[in-house]
């Protein structure tokens, strides 16, 4: 059961969570101090001269790619996953701006069904081409797997860590479908809050230098056939990489009216834009692995940020707290996808919690993780006996 006096007294984190600690009046350190920060969680406010600067930018990219519109096969490639924000924003681009986009999907292999319906039905609708890369599926097993048996972080949730990597491969499968084809501008549907790493622009700089992470170069259990998904040296002295844009975090972008479009327009079931049944199976599992790890998930930090932006939500987020963490705790959220997932990268419950088990027992903030895990655990109620009938 949720004890409010362990759970900051203006969001929803609860103390010791990863650092975070309540002082003397019941205040997470967020809370008290708008300027603070850890590895996990900082926020970020992007000034208004940055955002006019970003804009005229987006505005210049667009009237050059409607000047070449017709004289080039694509303009843009849009990297497509299948949620609301990159449907949206293919239609867009298609319908607004009078654009030929390439689609471009880099199947991680754990694709929720939901999203690749929600792919086919709006690629049936909108008439573009569509590139579905599966041949790296192998590479992203691999990578998977390596991160939930080598994460060794007592600061940092494997989500955080395993969403950077992950997300570090898509890009760069789709930059070099790209530079194959010469295209210059290459799109993601990152919404206005996704702002942790980049605002508007991956650097080109970072581009180069973060891509190719150490362990893939120097691990074992990778080899050539996974090395060949990143960036070569080749592909970027070629003179031919594209700029990696994010434009909703300049155009307007308001969740409500994105989730009102593309299920006004059928390009997305009623009830199926929700990111929890888009997100991949892996989230899934990291979020399973993160609370029995540490007693929380990523997701909290972010939740809290709402309940400070809109004091009223408080209530919500504590019930949707209190109601989601002995599901997650026990496997039974999201169960099938996450077994599922476990069970394609060849390992089982078991194994994860022994992993867990290992890891926690080193951590120095061992007794209070154990602590809020169990205030979220719920407690079950002694069953009745069963009458017995004569």
């Amino acid at each position: 059961m949720i004890e409010q006096q362990n759970i900051c007294k203006k969001c929803i984190l609860p103390d010791g969570f990863l650092g975070v600690q309540l002082n003397s009046v019941g205040e997470c350190d967020f809370c008290s101090d708008p300027n603070h920060k850890n590895i996990n969680w900082f926020r970020i406010i992007i000034d208004q001269e940055r955002r006019k600067y970003a804009l005229v930018d987006w505005d210049k990219i667009v009237k050059e790619m409607q000047k070449n519109h017709g004289n080039v096969q694509y303009d843009c490639i849009l990297g497509y996953s299948g949620g609301k924000d990159s449907t949206a924003l293919l239609d867009y681009l298609v319908y607004d701006l009078g654009l030929s986009p390439l689609a471009v999907t880099s199947d991680t292999g754990f694709m929720t069904d939901i999203a690749k319906d929600n792919m086919r039905d709006t690629l049936a609708q909108i008439q573009v081409d569509h590139v579905l890369i599966e041949d790296c599926i192998p590479t992203f097993t691999k990578l998977y797997k390596w991160h939930f048996f080598h994460h060794n972080s007592n600061e940092m949730f494997l989500a955080r860590n395993i969403c950077d990597y992950c997300s570090d491969l898509i890009h760069s499968i789709v930059v070099k479908e790209a530079i194959k084809r010469e295209i210059p501008y290459v799109l993601f549907g990152y919404s206005p809050d996704q702002i942790a790493r980049y605002f508007f622009e991956m650097p080109r700089e970072e581009v180069i230098e973060e891509w190719m992470p150490e362990l893939v170069l120097n691990a074992t259990v990778f080899d050539g056939s996974d090395h060949k998904w990143y960036l070569t040296q080749e592909e970027i002295n070629s003179g031919k990489l594209p700029r990696v844009l994010l434009p909703y975090h300049v155009i307007p972008y308001r969740e409500q009216d994105i989730i009102e479009l593309v299920e006004t327009k059928n390009y997305i079931k009623k009830g199926h834009a929700d990111p929890l049944l888009t997100n991949c199976n892996i989230v899934h599992a990291a979020t399973f692995y993160d609370f029995n790890r540490y007693g929380g998930i990523l997701y909290a930090y972010q939740y809290a940020e709402l309940v400070r932006q809109n004091p009223e939500s408080r209530k919500k987020w504590l019930r949707t707290l209190k109601m989601s963490a002995p599901l997650i705790l026990e496997n039974n959220f999201k169960r099938e996808e996450v077994n599922a997932f476990l069970n394609q990268i060849g390992v089982s419950q078991e194994e994860i919690i022994a992993q867990i088990n290992k890891q926690l027992e080193q951590d120095p903030n061992k007794n209070q993780i154990q602590a809020n895990i169990d205030m979220f655990r719920k407690k079950r109620k002694a069953r009745a006996p069963i009458p017995v009938s004569n």
